[in-house]
């Protein structure tokens, strides 16, 4: 994982996100143009549970058991569609209903041949509400077969499968041809009022009318009121003259005063007539809630419709008849928008009157077309399935560019550290310049103003000697002379070094020093072979200074005829050996004006180990042991 950069990441802090993941911008347009669609479809409607909420399969006890369910519609239709909406039982939405599917549809009750016009099982299907919508493109067939390859969980059950259907619709010419159709399912479930085979094509479902929602002040029609619930009470639409009507249609009220009471004045007991011929008549009918109250009447050719209850709906404490609307269809056309209505008697308000059965409305809305409304809550339900998928792609999306971000910061920092840093080698790399630019002008500046002043002294002093001038204090001034412009020479090597000299330079700088020095005595220096080690210049400076104490002794005291000089380096261990064959003295007997001191303290200095060994008459060997780094 990726350490947060705070600092880099308030950088990158204005910086789009899409520009650290394109896939972004392709998500979020999108995301803009399914919320478009979004807006032009209508609403999901509130659920509403009810009686009859569909069918159910019988129990698997795996969930890749496989069951089905089919419809007969009766003779061969030219399919529109086929829709199918989920169960709701109690206030359980998507009820029982299948994770993966299939539908099909064929003229075969074996479907031994079928086109496939839903296949939904390579995904699970997301829990909703929403209906299942598939286009048949006119596609002809008699059987459509709903077959579940994966099953829902029963809740609170363990190892107990099941599939749950609320409604199967199968339109053709505008018209619903699966309503009442007979209904075959080898395996399933049959708990009256709630699950039943013949449910699944009563057309009652959960998701209520068709409307699309006003503020429009209409319920429709109601009776005169009636004391008892045994009345009767009829209202009548006359088309005007004899209509083709493949389906009647009645809608229950559902008044804005009354909004806990759904079919509002919907009858226990009816029937419903056509030019006198009977299309229904059943006692105890269930309240329908705000579910069409459908009739399929194919071939029916007739020019009035009538629809009488003798078992009246209790209102409050007295009964009533009402109904919110009365149509009638016609190749998907409501025929009875035009009718005259008649009725056994009224009861008259603003809200209330007999044009208010045929003005194309619910008591809550403008009625919709609805198989288009179904079809459009289906495009609902597949633009919010898109939506999720696209929000859990955008968030990982989202994820990567975030992750890029953070990369990014970290490069960021690192080429700032990289930058940085190669500011400061710069301006270090500019001081060397400098430092080297000043020893060397030190350099000169010593050589050519002290040196060449020293180099006049020692010149004219031994001028003078050469006149004859035999003074003790001029040969002091010439020998004085000679050993300062030595050490001078020593000192500008010194400066002239830089930071790492080669040990090699160190080994002919005291060759130099020796040849000025000892010039009246017979000396001989070996060393290690030229190498490319190297040591600090202080490191130089104190061994070099060392040996020229050293050297400077010999020449002034030891009265020595030969000089041996090893100087030796390996391993960053360096070794100097200095032996004449002099006088020697008492090691004892040392004191501070013999200079010896000042060899003591430079090995001190160098972190190393001196030892001087001598005796009267044999000579003095100097040894220094010392690292070097």
């Amino acid at each position: 994982m990726v350490p947060p950069l705070k600092p880099a990441l308030l950088i990158l802090a204005s910086i789009s996100w899409t520009w650290l993941n394109p896939q972004l911008s392709i998500l979020d347009h999108r995301q803009h143009e399914l919320h478009a669609k979004l807006a032009k479809l209508p609403s999901l409607p509130a659920p509403q549970p009810q009686e009859h909420a569909g069918f159910h399969s019988g129990l698997a006890p795996h969930a890749d058991s496989v069951r089905w369910v089919q419809i007969d519609l009766g003779a061969e239709h030219a399919l529109d569609s086929v829709i199918v909406i989920p169960a709701m039982l109690g206030v359980a939405e998507a009820y029982g209903f299948p994770q993966r599917f299939r539908i099909d549809a064929s003229n075969d009750p074996l479907f031994a041949e079928s086109d496939t016009l839903l296949d939904q099982t390579s995904a699970d299907a997301l829990p909703s509400l929403a209906p299942w919508c598939v286009t048949a493109k006119n596609i002809k067939a008699r059987h459509i077969r709903f077959t579940a390859t994966k099953l829902s969980a029963q809740p609170h059950q363990t190892n107990r499968f099941i599939f749950c259907l609320g409604e199967l619709l199968v339109f053709s010419h505008g018209r619903n041809v699966a309503l009442h159709a007979q209904v075959l399912a080898p395996n399933s479930v049959e708990t009256l009022p709630t699950w039943s085979p013949r449910h699944l094509v009563d057309g009652a479902y959960a998701l209520g009318l068709p409307v699309q929602p006003d503020e429009i002040n209409g319920n429709g029609w109601h009776s005169g009121i009636s004391s008892t619930a045994e009345a009767t009470k009829w209202v009548q639409a006359d088309l005007g003259a004899p209509r083709d009507i493949q389906e009647i249609r009645l809608i229950p009220a559902h008044p804005r005063d009354y909004p806990e009471r759904s079919g509002f004045g919907f009858p226990r007991r009816f029937k419903v007539e056509a030019d006198g011929k009977t299309i229904f008549d059943g006692s105890g009918f269930p309240n329908p809630g705000d579910t069409p109250v459908a009739f399929p009447t194919p071939g029916l050719h007739a020019q009035t419709i009538r629809c009488t209850a003798t078992q009246l709906w209790e209102r409050s404490g007295d009964f009533v008849y009402a109904l919110a609307e009365l149509q009638a269809f016609n190749a998907g056309k409501n025929i009875a928008r035009e009718a005259v209505i008649t009725s056994s008697d009224d009861t008259i308000t603003p809200s209330w009157s007999r044009a208010g059965l045929i003005d194309g409305r619910s008591s809550s809305g403008l009625l919709l077309n609805e198989a288009t409304w179904l079809v459009n809550l289906a495009q609902r339900r597949q633009i919010t399935d898109e939506l999720a998928a696209l929000e859990v792609q955008r968030t990982t999306a989202l994820a990567i560019a975030q992750k890029r971000a953070a990369w990014l910061a970290v490069g960021v920092f690192c080429i700032a550290i990289a930058i940085a840093w190669l500011v400061v080698l710069r301006s270090r790399r500019s001081r060397r310049h400098e430092m080297e630019s000043l020893r060397q002008r030190i350099s000169r500046d010593l050589h050519d103003d002290i040196g060449s002043h020293l180099g006049s002294i020692r010149l004219m002093s031994e001028l003078a000697l050469r006149d004859g001038s035999t003074s003790d204090s001029l040969e002091e001034i010439h020998r004085l002379a000679g050993e300062a412009a030595e050490s001078m020479r020593g000192i500008i090597w010194l400066v002239r070094e830089g930071d790492l000299p080669p040990l090699a330079n160190l080994v002919e700088a005291m060759r130099q020093s020796a040849a000025a020095l000892l010039r009246d005595i017979d000396w001989h220096l070996e060393a290690t072979e030229c190498n490319s080690a190297t040591a600090s210049l202080e490191f130089h400076r104190q061994v070099f200074l060392l040996f020229r104490e050293a050297a400077h002794n010999i020449a002034r005291h030891a009265n020595a005829a030969q000089v041996r000089i090893e100087v030796r380096w390996e391993a960053k261990h360096f070794h100097l050996r200095i032996e004449d064959n002099g006088c020697g003295f008492d090691v004892a007997a040392i004191t501070a004006g013999n200079g010896l001191a000042n060899l003591q303290h430079r090995a001190t200095v160098l972190g190393g180990t001196l030892q001087i060994t001598s005796t009267p008459g044999n000579g003095t060997r100097i040894t220094l042991e010392a690292d070097f780094s």
